[in-house]
């Protein structure tokens, strides 16, 4: 978990995709039909109530899964930044306190409805770049985008925002964007057999054409909604989790071990689950509560982007007093 998917082009470990494949049709089935309620009612001001209480369970889920994730991504950040210079340290985790603090300005601006729906759209584009990373191979800027378009395509969609209320419109302009898919080496691709990106893109964009055709209640929208989300994630930290224990070969690093990372997950979950449910801890709910999640997605989303960047420009500052010592 120490690496970034923006920093190395080669994986040297197995993200072992069928068995996380596997593993998240599991989870979204667990999530969605426990018997038992994990949170007692819907994350304020996100989904108006119009959700299900197996929509909720599996949102929940989604939720209490991502902030074990954010863990091992912050240590391996935390890892990561030590080499770099001291002064670059400091300056990088300033950097991401400013970021929270604009998330925070931008969610309040936005709206938690809207600024979750962008932060869906934004992991999207992260999911997509570590999967690439996971497999070792280099992809074109158009497959690269093409699933991150098709996602922001099938949000304003399914929730029928201004004219794509219209199913007409919508079917209109998702064969139109399929066409450009299939034209920029979409179609080259899966018949070459490398399908995951334009296959996950035209996937997207026959299930906007069914759902919006379908014209489901607004509860029905959002589980349609939890279910994708759910499912990006899970099958994320899965593979994450698969990726950084094959990479530690030797044993060195406990946290990363199996047993290590079920019981950072099992620990978190109790932790969800109590904020969720004890009025008690509501001083928690800003980081633990599930109104809150997608701020700290979007948090994890933009420093997992800053930080190779940052780190790069360390590198240049080094070399630079490097060479004028010399």
């Amino acid at each position: 978990m120490a690496a970034n998917p923006g920093e190395i082009q080669t994986a040297h470990a197995t993200s072992r995709p069928y068995l996380a494949l596997g593993l998240t049709f599991l989870l979204l089935g667990v999530g969605f039909a426990s018997p038992f309620r994990l949170a007692p009612q819907p994350p304020q001001h996100l989904w108006d109530g119009n959700i299900s209480r197996e929509a909720l369970n599996l949102y929940a889920l989604t939720a209490f899964m991502g902030w074990s994730h954010f863990v091992y991504a912050w240590r391996g950040q935390w890892k990561g930044m030590r080499r770099v210079t001291a002064g670059n340290r400091v300056s990088y985790w300033c950097m991401v306190a400013v970021l929270l603090a604009l998330l925070v300005g931008v969610r309040f601006w936005l709206g938690i409805a809207v600024f979750s729906l962008l932060a869906w759209v934004y992991n999207i584009a992260h999911f997509v770049k570590a999967e690439i990373f996971f497999s070792g191979r280099r992809e074109t800027r158009a497959a690269y985008y093409s699933p991150v378009v098709a996602f922001a395509w099938f949000t304003v969609c399914l929730f029928g925002v201004g004219p794509l209320a219209n199913v007409r419109v919508v079917f209109a302009g998702s064969l139109a964007i399929a066409a450009l898919v299939l034209i920029a080496d979409g179609w080259r691709m899966l018949a070459s057999g490398d399908v995951r990106l334009p296959l996950l893109t035209l996937f997207l964009l026959g299930e906007t054409m069914v759902w919006s055709s379908y014209g489901p209640s607004d509860a029905f929208r959002v589980g349609v909604y939890i279910f994708h989300i759910a499912a990006a994630g899970f099958y994320h930290y899965l593979t994450a989790y698969f990726f950084a224990e094959a990479g530690n070969t030797r044993g060195r690093d406990r946290m990363l071990s199996p047993v290590a990372i079920v019981a950072v997950n099992a620990v978190i979950f109790g932790l969800g689950l109590a904020v969720a449910w004890l009025p008690r801890l509501g001083w928690m709910s800003p980081v633990f509560g599930l109104q809150w999640f997608t701020l700290w997605v979007a948090l994890h989303l933009a420093a997992s982007d800053l930080q190779p960047r940052w780190k790069r420009m360390g590198s240049k500052s080094l070399r630079s007093a490097a060479e004028q010592t010399s």
